[in-house]
């Protein structure tokens, strides 16, 4: 473009900030595996119309990569069922300027990608991640946010009355629950421990299941404590019908089986990983006090998360100790001194905690990952 013709154009009207964007554009990269929610959606809306910007779908990533790498930037969502997938196409972006990758989900695998891009142009927004030097991490708890946004936004569940049903201040017939889930090792464990260390009187536990086959709600007794009377089987896998909505059955508060029993132990989906799920935050929201059975060092992320846990009630030493094995059996043998403790003694510890946990849940950061993007592009 000639110096004539930019003369012609700032005296047009237009002003060199805007010359010089029109010419050097931000490209931005948006890749998404399923709904990335309706905030999300209603900004890159507005990027559309915005001449500033530049936008690149998944389909157009070869297009995306002839561009500057200091004019590019991108927002990948992790695929879950393809780690491989993921860690190829980010080797691809490491030449942007920034690159912003979010999961809601997190395991072994994800911990490893991460550490594997541990870059300074790299933002991670997961649920945890390993020591890094140079990636900036932030926190996502979008999975616990749509665990608990139905019972407490939604009129259906609300109307249920389940926190009035769950108050804490109530003695209830058997020490504890275990929901088993799929049969995994610390899974197993605890089954096998509990049912030769504990008289069966104190407690109530799931059977458990086979992975990768497909339990439907209705194959279980009606009367069950271990399902909720409002669901009802879904066709998609591992899915109901709960209040009118549908939802995983974990995700399910198991209030027949709360009303029975007064405290938790809850067997994390990994035990490699510290990644909080519906498991551990079903018993927040019930405001119950629980062990979990999962990686070293969970109930110390939980903590960092900004919950309390309840190390003045029972001996939480069990989270710093190293083997899988004698952490659990610490944990399990936690769970079992509660027996014949006084209710008041505990109940008058415990409401301070699991009031201040519940409260907790309301202030769990929402729509982190468009506020990071929305920053980015304004700092470019």
């Amino acid at each position: 473009m000639g110096v004539h013709h930019v003369h012609g154009c700032l005296h047009s009207g237009r002003t060199l900030l805007a010359y010089i964007i029109a010419v050097m554009p931000l490209h931005f990269l948006q890749v998404h595996h399923g709904d990335p929610g309706p905030t999300y959606r209603d900004y890159v809306a507005s990027l559309a119309n915005d001449p500033r910007v530049r936008l690149y779908g998944q389909a157009d990533i070869a297009r995306f990569l002839e561009q500057k790498a200091e004019d590019s930037i991108a927002s990948v969502h992790l695929e879950q069922s393809d780690i491989p997938a993921n860690g190829t196409l980010l080797a691809q972006l490491h030449r942007c300027r920034r690159v912003i990758v979010h999961s809601r989900d997190y395991a072994k695998a994800i911990e490893e990608l991460i550490s594997e891009h541990d870059l300074p142009n790299f933002e991670w927004h997961t649920p945890n991640a390993p020591p890094l030097r140079h990636a900036r991490h932030t926190v996502n708890q979008e999975y616990l946010l749509h665990m608990i946004n139905p019972y407490f936004n939604e009129a259906a569940f609300l109307a249920h009355g389940w926190q009035e049903r769950l108050r804490p201040d109530r003695e209830r017939d058997h020490t504890f629950e275990v929901m088993l889930g799929f049969r995994k090792t610390h899974r197993d464990f605890c089954q096998q421990w509990v049912t030769e260390h504990v008289p069966s009187e104190h407690y109530l536990m799931s059977e458990p299941w086979t992975p990768g086959v497909d339990y439907r709600v209705d194959q279980f007794p009606a009367d069950s404590v271990f399902r909720e009377p409002e669901m009802k089987s879904d066709p998609a896998y591992y899915t109901v019908k709960y209040l009118g909505k549908s939802m995983w059955q974990s995700m399910v508060l198991p209030i027949r089986l709360y009303e029975r029993t007064q405290h938790s132990v809850v067997c994390e989906t990994w035990s490699d990983v510290n990644f909080p799920t519906e498991k551990t935050i079903k018993p927040i929201m019930a405001q119950r006090l629980f062990v979990v059975l999962s990686h070293q060092g969970y109930m110390a992320y939980l903590r960092r998360l900004g919950f309390q846990t309840f190390g003045d009630i029972i001996d939480e030493s069990y989270d710093s100790e190293p083997d899988d094995t004698r952490r659990w059996t610490m944990a399990l043998e936690q769970m079992r001194s509660l027996i014949g403790r006084p209710w008041p003694e505990l109940r008058a510890k415990l409401q301070p905690v699991v009031a201040h946990n519940l409260q907790h849940l309301h202030t769990l950061p929402k729509e982190v990952l468009v506020t990071r993007i929305r920053e980015t592009l304004a700092g470019l």
